[in-house]
């Protein structure tokens, strides 16, 4: 299993003298004010953050990541950083600040009301806006010049992230063509007849261009981003290694599957001591008396399908009625994007749903669904899943989700089985949980009740194979493959 100081030692003998640095829309720590006039420190619990936190508190560097706390300009230096994770001081965060109305246009309008929808096959239209456009390119500006800014005239390797910042690289690339460029595609990136409505295709397309790598998580989103580039940009298109050449550049491009951090979760539920379904009543009010226990964790997203599992619940307990009063869900369910009517009306329907499936099995002290509006210490979730039965993760599409994968390794191996949509990025590394289509509700039924009677010498053996799988691809060989295939195709190194 490739380990921490692998990439410790890789990082310094790949980027040498090159600053390591980091490029993400959502900073990882916030400066929070309490209403007693306190100041709190919030962890962000999943998502692309806690990879790159993962990253940089291994290798130090620098993080460019937006502002989001109320007290977060009162921590930081005349440049703008403040050194993370407070108290351990293991790399630098260097914030960038905007005004609620660039917010509103670039986070909350072009980024996840037009690229968002765009690239997740869930059947929602996208809005294009063309303020919303002006505003997207404004901020990747802002972050182009606040990375120049910290390197100066320094050589640098810059690690872009996601599809808030795609026209970042270019931005560089144009100021500073001898830089090392990669950028990350978290999300899906959506077939050639669905991306060409984008009124800003090629502009999108060319920002990213202007990077040396560019990573997918899965196979097929490369090969509809090389159809979009075949299309819309006239790119040559090389076979080995995959690359494009466009005015005189070859960039690569390649899926690389996100891992984790295997270690830190095997340590946090080590450190936790004795774990058991108290905890569930002490941190969220919930007592648990059933025989089973089900978990699942999500933002409130279209895209995580949670309609289509409550769905699944509902026929669940009206076919197999014997499992009422045996099985209890526990939904935590972080509120998400919330001043978007999409979201907004999207939440409503969960919640309305929710109610009336309890409304219409609850008896004798028992609910079904205990939903939780709120967000979790990422700890704490390692000890739910070491608690549970099953893992239900039901995205209708999705880059890769990290969910599902530390359900796989928080799990008791002879206890727990992980029940996962086959359109979660995840599924093709975990093809030995359940797989299920969640459209379909009466087979994603007997998948649930498959999970609950599978004999433990069964879920022993599928565990062991997930928890190879992820050993194997953790998030330190994801880390160095991206750097390598960033920097020089030519280097090699002992870890690979």
């Amino acid at each position: 299993m490739t380990t921490a100081q692998d990439l410790v030692d890789f990082t310094h003998d790949a980027l040498r003298d090159k600053q390591f640095v980091a490029a993400i829309q959502r900073e990882p720590y916030i400066h929070m004010k309490t209403d007693d006039g306190k100041i709190i420190v919030q962890k962000q619990v999943g998502g692309v953050g806690v990879l790159l936190d993962g990253i940089l508190r291994k290798t130090s560097g620098l993080m460019v990541a937006m502002a989001s706390g109320d007290a977060d300009k009162e921590f930081i230096d005349s440049q703008g950083r403040v050194k993370v994770p407070p108290g351990k001081d293991l790399y630098t965060l260097k914030r960038i600040f905007s005004t609620k109305k660039e917010m509103d246009r670039f986070y909350y309008g072009f980024a996840n009301q037009t690229l968002w929808p765009l690239c997740h096959g869930v059947f929602v239209k996208p809005i294009f806006r063309a303020s919303w456009w002006r505003t997207y390119v404004k901020m990747n500006r802002r972050f182009a010049n606040a990375i120049l800014q910290e390197i100066k005239g320094k050589d640098a390797f810059v690690w872009v992230n996601d599809y808030h910042l795609a026209l970042v690289p270019k931005m560089l690339r144009d100021k500073r063509p001898s830089l090392s460029i990669g950028i990350f595609w978290h999300i899906p990136w959506p077939t050639l007849e669905i991306f060409r409505i984008c009124p800003w295709r090629h502009e999108i397309l060319e920002g990213m261009l202007g990077a040396d790598f560019i990573g997918f998580h899965r196979s097929f989103h490369v090969e509809n981003f090389i159809d979009c580039l075949r299309e819309e940009m006239g790119v040559i298109v090389e076979s080995e290694p995959r690359s494009v050449l466009y005015k005189k550049r070859l960039t690569k491009i390649s899926h690389l599957p996100s891992g984790i951090d295997i270690d830190e979760i095997d340590a946090a539920l080590t450190n936790a001591g004795r774990i058991d379904r108290r905890i569930l009543e002490e941190d969220l009010g919930v007592s648990i008396s059933s025989k089973y226990l089900i978990v699942g964790v999500d933002r409130i997203d279209y895209t995580k399908g949670l309609i289509e599992r409550f769905r699944i619940l509902d026929r669940f307990f009206e076919k197999y009625p014997q499992y009422q009063k045996q099985v209890t869900y526990v939904s935590i369910g972080v509120p998400s994007r919330v001043p978007i009517p999409a979201y907004k009306a999207y939440n409503s329907r969960v919640r309305k749903l929710v109610t009336r499936i309890n409304n219409t099995y609850r008896k004798n002290g028992w609910q079904p669904i205990h939903f939780i509006d709120h967000g979790v210490d990422r700890e704490k979730l390692f000890e739910y899943y070491r608690l549970a039965d099953v893992g239900l993760v039901t995205p209708l599409d999705d880059g890769m989700n990290l969910v599902a994968k530390e359900f796989v390794i928080s799990a008791q191996a002879d206890k727990g089985m992980l029940v996962l949509s086959r359109f979660a990025g995840a599924a093709k590394d975990l093809y030995a949980s359940i797989l299920i289509n969640p459209y379909d509700t009466e087979a994603s039924v007997d998948a649930l009740r498959d999970a609950l009677i599978m004999k433990p010498e069964e879920k022993l053996r599928r565990n062991a194979e997930m928890r190879r799988v992820l050993e194997d691809d953790n998030i330190y060989r994801w880390g160095i493959e991206f750097i390598r295939n960033t920097t020089t195709e030519n280097l090699t190194h002992k870890f690979l």
